[in-house]
């Protein structure tokens, strides 16, 4: 078998380690019973792997009495000065894969139903990465048989050309290659050298075409290509010095070494300035999840926790050709990326024993979502369009093509009052969404991560704890800087009365006017996404309110679907 062969097939079986294991991914059905972190094909294998495995299997940070170093040293944690994630000297950097799990923008059974437009349109403004793309053509129902178009710009070039490079890969790879090339040139900081070969032998032919072509157009003008399947077609608009720059991205690493990479993504990832904040993140996870946690930002290689990391020995040039140095911030999870209820709950992974597998999960999750977008390519009528145009130009951009409207626009976190502010996205969206008349059911989602969490005052802080008491451990001392007191504060913003500081927030930014200013209204029962997707709800299990805490989510993040009056 290959290197590319196996980079497409794993084994699972964590004794691949020490020993080549010849069954395959399917055969590992037999979990650690301990731990729950990895899998083995055999008890032979098994007992083979425990010298190995037992250091994690024993390790102090999944046991129940870890406690973060703060604590156990009696002294105030560094983040107590200002918010852990803002602190950092790297609060420039903004996570490229997003901070909200990806969503069905259609959502066509519970919306337009049978009167769904021959074709439906959908525009993301602002967009981070491609997941938005991948969740909605995934999950297009088998009763709708008509066209989908989708287009998306960007916030960032380096972002923007693994978008691109991303949709290639689905676009001309079987769907079982792409899939796991996609995964890992979305995620993982290192790949294997016989990925970025095949990419380059594939892909860079490609993009040297366009190159070509485009030197011939004026340097100042966007220069669109389309590439096309038998019923699917990727549309992808750049300036010239952007073609070249993409170029680039496929050519990198050069002399830029898998250990040097490494280093530079540590120096973020694992700061020893920002222990103490890093130490908060993991007391707040399952006590497994830490150990996933900690891997993932040791390696930055997304796969189950057992799987070789071996032939991952080139630095990922989608994450690493703008600058050597490590592009995100060290809150940037994929797990934020993805309902992490239903990657550790749903269909997808139900058969995988190793349950408290984080990325494993993960992995496996994305796996077969990528799947079924691929294979949605090769059988639908889908048009992707990639714009290298800044959001404030989109209304003059579509106006120019004439575009008939979108019958979805999301807008990410534009509507946040530091961004752009409620009233200049809807201003700046209403002319590019369908009319009621065409389409009652047109709506543009907006979302507010920041705003709302900075309305909370302490005023109810008492009684928000002890609402969220029964799910966390009982602290040991009444001490300021007790870990469990500090969780306790922290995961109280689950249950605190989030819909009066909405309305707060709606009063103190004009929210009443926008009805008669801009002809829409907020939905009051929506029909894409829940208005607070990552609260655990009223007396939710404690598995829910484990998860959702363990997420990194905070309960304030808050959506609104604007639809037409």
């Amino acid at each position: 078998m290959s290197s590319f062969d196996k980079f497409l097939n794993p084994t699972f079986c964590a004794n691949e380690i020490n020993s080549p294991c010849p069954n395959k991914t399917s055969k590992a059905n037999n979990a650690c019973g301990r731990c729950y972190l990895v899998v083995y094909c055999s008890r032979e294998c098994q007992k083979e792997h425990w010298p190995a495995h037992k250091e994690d299997c024993n390790n102090a940070l999944a046991k129940g009495t870890w406690k973060p170093d703060w604590h156990t040293e009696d002294r105030d944690p560094t983040f107590v000065r200002a918010d852990p994630f803002k602190s950092n000297s790297d609060a420039d950097k903004i996570s490229w894969w997003g901070g909200m799990p990806a969503l069905d923008l259609l959502k066509l059974d519970g919306n337009e139903g049978q009167d769904a437009s021959s074709k439906m349109r959908i525009l993301l403004t602002s967009s981070h990465d491609i997941r938005n793309i991948v969740e909605t053509v995934a999950r297009l129902p088998d009763t709708y048989s008509g066209q989908c178009e989708i287009a998306a710009n960007g916030v960032s070039f380096g972002i923007f050309a693994q978008n691109i490079v991303l949709a290639l890969t689905a676009f001309h790879f079987p769907p079982e290659e792409a899939a796991p090339i996609m995964i890992h040139l979305w995620y993982s900081a290192l790949i294997p050298t016989s990925v970025l070969a095949v990419l380059q032998s594939k892909l860079l032919p490609l993009i040297d075409e366009v190159c070509s072509q485009a030197a011939l157009k004026r340097p100042e003008r966007l220069f669109k290509w389309v590439w096309k399947t038998k019923t699917s077609s990727l549309q992808v608009e750049l300036l010239r010095e952007e073609w070249k720059r993409l170029r680039y991205t496929l050519r990198f690493p050069g002399r830029f070494s898998a250990s040097e990479a490494t280093r530079n993504r540590q120096d973020v990832t694992l700061a020893d300035k920002r222990v103490d904040a890093l130490h908060r993140y993991l007391h707040a996870q399952p006590r497994y999840w830490r150990l996933c946690t900690m891997k993932f930002l040791r390696d930055g290689i997304l796969l189950p926790f057992g799987c070789s990391r071996k032939g991952f020995d080139t630095p990922n040039p989608m994450l690493f050709s703008a600058s050597r140095s490590w592009p995100m911030s060290d809150s940037a999870d994929p797990r934020s990326s993805w309902d992490i209820q239903d990657v550790c709950t749903g269909a997808y992974t139900a058969n995988y024993p190793a349950k408290n597998d984080l990325y494993g999960m993960l992995f496996i999750h994305l796996r077969e979502t990528l799947l079924r977008f691929c294979r949605q390519l090769t059988k639908r009528h889908i048009t992707i369009r990639l714009i290298s145009v800044d959001t404030l130009s989109l209304p003059g951009y579509f106006r120019r093509l004439k575009h008939p409207g979108f019958d979805r626009i999301e807008t990410y976190i534009n509507a946040e009052k530091d961004v752009l502010g409620i009233d200049s996205t809807l201003a700046l969206t209403i002319p590019l969404l369908k009319p009621k008349i065409q389409n009652p059911k047109a709506m543009i989602l907006v979302l507010f991560v920041c705003d709302i969490e900075q309305m909370f005052s302490m005023d109810t802080i008492d009684k928000d704890i002890a609402c969220v008491a029964k799910y966390l451990p009982e602290p040991k001392t009444a001490d300021h800087n007790d870990a469990d007191q500090i969780r306790r504060r922290r995961s109280s913003s689950f249950v605190c009365n989030v819909s009066k500081l909405f309305d707060l927030y709606k009063k103190a930014h004009g929210f009443d006017k926008i009805t008669e200013k801009y002809g829409l209204k907020m939905r009051g029962n929506h029909t894409i996404v829940a208005h607070w997707p990552m609260r655990p709800g009223k007396n939710a299990p404690q598995k829910v309110f484990d998860i959702l805490e363990g997420s990194g989510a905070t309960g304030f993040e808050r959506y609104v679907e604007w639809e037409w009056a």
